[in-house]
Order: structure tokens, then sequence, then C-alpha cells
């Protein structure tokens, strides 16, 4: 009988097993790639944020002379807002996927996170930079 147990015991791990994740939440890539930087001096009384958004073109991934090319996004739709989703600005992306985020820098006391947010082809996306 003790033999019996012993021999069950592994097999009812098997048969009990979870064979499916079960996330509270998907996650998913974002459309663009975003390269945020500060770009002013925070002694400053102005701070400067400056975001690059490009769309990456995997298509060439595997071959050695394509590589993957970065499109940049212009006229792209966005929003800034802090961690507390308060709406700080909403800027537009340039010819070069360029946008340029200015604030007093008294407005930033508390903020933690900056949140970029848009959506582009359809698919809503928020890239979040911590301070």
């Amino acid at each position: 009988m003790k033999y019996l147990f012993l021999f069950l015991l592994p097999l009812s791990f098997l048969t009990t097993a979870c064979l499916e994740d079960e996330n509270a939440f998907t996650v998913e890539a974002s459309p663009v790639k975003a390269d945020i930087l500060m770009v002013s001096d925070p002694a400053d009384e102005t701070v400067v944020y400056q975001g690059t958004f490009t769309e990456l073109d995997k298509d060439g991934i595997l071959d050695a002379t394509v590589g993957i090319i970065a499109t940049p996004v212009a006229n792209l739709e966005l929003s800034i807002t802090d961690q507390e989703q308060n709406l700080l600005e909403s800027i537009v992306t340039d010819a070069d996927g360029r946008a340029t985020f200015s604030v007093a820098a008294a407005s930033l006391a508390g903020v933690t996170r900056l949140e970029w947010a848009g959506s582009y082809n359809g698919k809503a996306f928020r890239i979040l930079k911590n301070l």
C-alpha cells in the first residue's frame, strides 16, 4: 500500500498541474518606439523633455544587409500626463518624429512619472518615463 501511494503521488501532480497561464491583463508591444530624454538642466526654471517616436519595420530582420528600419512618425498626437492621469500638455510630433515637452520645474513638484500616450494605426499606446 505504501508503494502504491508513492507511485500515485507524482502521477497526481502531473494531472493537476496548470496547463494555461491566466494573467489579469494582456501586455502588448507598443506600435511605436520612443526615446525620451531630458534636454535641459533640472536646476533651470524650465524642464524640457524631447521624445523621438519611430515605427520599426522588422521585415528585413533576418537579412544582414537590411536589418530593422526605423521610420520617424510624423504628426503623432500625444497626451502627456502625470502618474495620477492629470493632463499636463498635448503635443504633436514634427516631420522627424520629435516632440518637445516644456514645463516650469515648479509644476512638476510631486510628479514621479510622465506618461506619453497616443494612438498609432488604430492601436493605443502608453509609454512611461520615470523622473
